[in-house]
């Protein structure tokens, strides 16, 4: 990245431009925190409960949101980081944001990191990783009230299906984003084996111990914990 580059993609006009987009989704946050809140209190839990609820949910989001601005540096170098901002924050997947600028580049036929990075570039690679996520939007928009729908239709109208399907899911999601870093088997490896062993470590000691702290740490800790045995593999590899 040139110097006139990095001060394009930096500039007061890409801040400007970018943050109404990130305004927006800060705004729907509140939203949907008051109105969960206010319906948390309709169905019956105390407000004891509500206030472990919030504080369970904030401390377990620290470890994802530490990863993701980890890694959202390696995108501030090809996009800038206003345009890096608005992206996570309205898809929060810094791999799909990656490979859109990466798809970008290789249409344009250059290399990301070079000179040949500029204002085109730009402008391109905000286009496409822009209108990759659509499909995502409209769908998102057209079927969101329609899952209860859904729901019934893959549980043949039987209740207690549901929860089962929506685990199977959420262990469908979670392994296809594991399963292509332990395959050719690298430091990535290390980072899902070690975090996934601690997970289980963890998970078997509070079945006991039951400790609030452990329920609200334990994905910080592995995730952290995960790095470190990546980068400690890695550096073992390189010698």
């Amino acid at each position: 990245m040139t110097q006139e580059y990095s001060s394009m993609a930096n500039s007061i006009i890409m801040w400007l431009a970018c943050a109404p987009g990130v305004l927006i989704v800060l705004f729907q946050a509140y939203l949907f925190f008051r109105r969960s809140k206010k319906d948390a209190l309709r169905v019956g839990l105390t407000e004891k409960q509500v206030k472990a609820a919030i504080r369970s949910a904030t401390v377990t989001s620290v470890g994802p949101c530490f990863v993701m601005l980890t890694a959202m540096l390696s995108l501030m170098l090809y996009v800038g980081a206003p345009l890096a901002w608005l992206r996570v924050d309205f898809i929060g997947s810094v791999s799909y944001e990656l490979q859109g600028a990466n798809f970008a580049a290789e249409g344009m036929g250059i290399e990301l990191g070079t000179a040949a990075m500029d204002a085109s570039y730009l402008s391109t690679a905000s286009i496409v990783m822009t209108a990759g996520c659509i499909g995502w939007v409209v769908f998102a928009a057209l079927f969101s009230d329609k899952m209860e729908k859904v729901n019934a239709v893959m549980s043949g109208g039987n209740e207690l299906l549901v929860p089962i399907l929506g685990t199977g899911a959420l262990i469908g999601v979670y392994a296809s984003l594991t399963m292509d870093r332990l395959y050719p088997f690298k430091n990535q490896g290390f980072a899902v084996l070690s975090s996934a062993a601690l997970m289980f470590l963890i998970q078997s000691y509070n079945k006991k111990a039951n400790k609030q702290w452990l329920k609200e740490w334990g994905l910080t800790i592995c995730m952290i914990f995960g790095m470190i045995c990546a980068t400690v593999s890695e550096q073992f590899i390189m010698l």
